[in-house]
């Protein structure tokens, strides 16, 4: 007679149980004597299952236990229904949290976009600025070069009138000195 095998998941869900349990379950030495592998997977046989079950407790004691599953489950629907209106307050609390901050992110993009207007607009007003201290500074230095030579030419008229005057009084000079260059004989003797 053939056993039958049964792999961890078909036992999980015929006992309602997690396949981690049940592999907590499963030795060593129960996986000697009651599995074997086929590929990748782990087969139990009958034994194994047997085991298994009793552990677990088998459908039929599950089945037993219903009635006061739903007992319980009433006064677990009482209590999700408090638990359930708790949570719809702490999701609508969560929803105007989220909501609130939303406002705020909106409100710091504002402020932000507002502060980027402003900075271009400063960089634009500091190159106007610094175009007009060039073109003022420019004009200050014409006018001073203008000053200077205005300076430079009075200087000069000063010095050539200067030069004009000393050449005429060496002219008198000379003149007189001409008179002066005659030997004294024929000064004298004129």
């Amino acid at each position: 007679m053939a056993s039958k095998y049964y792999t961890i998941k078909q036992l999980s869900d015929e006992l309602n149980v997690t396949k981690p349990g049940i592999r907590k379950l499963m030795t060593n030495s129960f996986r000697k004597r009651y599995t074997s592998v086929t590929g990748n997977r782990i087969l139990i046989n009958e034994a194994g299952a047997k085991i298994i079950r009793e552990h677990f407790g088998n459908s039929k004691s599950e089945t037993n236990q219903k009635p006061k599953t739903e007992a319980k489950n009433s006064n677990q629907k009482q209590l999700e229904t408090v638990s359930d209106t708790s949570q719809s307050a702490v999701l609508s609390a969560k929803d105007e949290t989220i909501a609130l901050l939303k406002e705020q992110l909106k409100a710091k993009d504002d402020q932000l976009a507002n502060m980027q207007k402003l900075m271009d607009q400063n960089q634009q007003l500091l190159l106007n600025t610094q175009s007009e201290n060039k073109h003022l500074l420019a004009l200050t230095h014409d006018e001073k070069k203008k000053e200077s030579n205005v300076q430079e030419a009075e200087y000069k008229e000063t010095e050539t009138k200067e030069e004009q005057q000393k050449e005429n009084d060496n002219d008198v000079e000379e003149s007189s000195n001409t008179k002066d260059s005659k030997p004294w004989w024929r000064r004298m003797f004129q």
